[in-house]
């Protein structure tokens, strides 16, 4: 998880420390969790430093949102496909240009989600082994693919 892109720069530059002590030649990617919306609002500058994104619906929410999914308090707000979450990750799909996107957490597995994901630009799902199937077949289903592609 990162919020300012110093945090991104630090691990970076340690990972490629360690990596050289350690007579490392090939680096492995390296990417970021988007899972603050500090984070999704500054990607064009996170993605000068890394290979790869991953939104992390879950935290996403709850810090857009104020409402913790274990708070009894606040649960009725933790709402993971409001519009300020998808907007957020829509922006992170835009800003990140070539810069590989993918999402996880428990929206990525909503088989009722799958539509505005993939409207939104997302083509990078996480999802648990047993949902896989029923995913693939909404994607499929989807018109969202056939429209963008026009």
């Amino acid at each position: 998880m990162v919020t300012v892109e110093s945090d991104v720069v630090q691990v970076v530059d340690t990972i490629r420390k360690l990596a050289a002590a350690m007579d490392v030649n090939e680096v492995p990617q390296i990417g970021a969790m988007i899972e603050t919306p500090a984070a999704a609002l500054t990607v064009r500058s996170l993605v000068k430093h890394v290979d790869f994104l991953c939104i992390g619906s879950n935290d996403l929410t709850q810090y857009t949102l104020a409402a913790g999914r274990e708070n009894p308090s606040v649960t009725e707000y933790f709402i993971d496909d409001h519009p300020s979450v998808l907007r957020l990750m829509e922006i992170v799909v835009q800003d990140a240009g070539s810069t590989p996107v993918s999402l996880c957490g428990e929206l990525a597995g909503r088989t009722g989600a799958i539509p505005e994901l993939l409207r939104i630009g997302l083509r990078s799902l996480s999802v648990a082994p047993s949902l896989v199937p029923e995913i693939c077949q909404m994607i499929r289903r989807s018109t969202v693919l056939e429209v963008a592609s026009r």
